[in-house]
């Protein structure tokens, strides 16, 4: 999980920068293989899920490692999220 030093996990969010929805889950899907490896094979998403804070719209994502850990990602998905 990525935290910053309050434990609010929505501050150290992964800002994505994308011009559309599709680009934006690629980017976001992309992040999570960048640090978990080959989906399908090294992880699957549990749960997906849109979160607002603070007026901000966040993607949420709960994989599962293929060694049975749990690892949740926060996007903030702002820059395209609507378009």
């Amino acid at each position: 999980m990525l935290n910053d030093d309050n434990g609010d996990p929505f501050l150290s969010a992964v800002i994505i920068n994308a011009d559309n929805s599709r680009a934006g889950v690629q980017a976001e899907y992309d992040h999570v293989a960048s640090q978990c490896g080959e989906r399908q094979r090294d992880w699957k998403i549990q749960e997906q899920s849109l979160q607002e804070h603070h007026g901000k719209p966040y993607d949420v994502l709960v994989v599962d490692l293929s060694n049975g850990e749990l690892r949740t990602f926060y996007f903030d998905i702002s820059k395209f999220f609507g378009k």
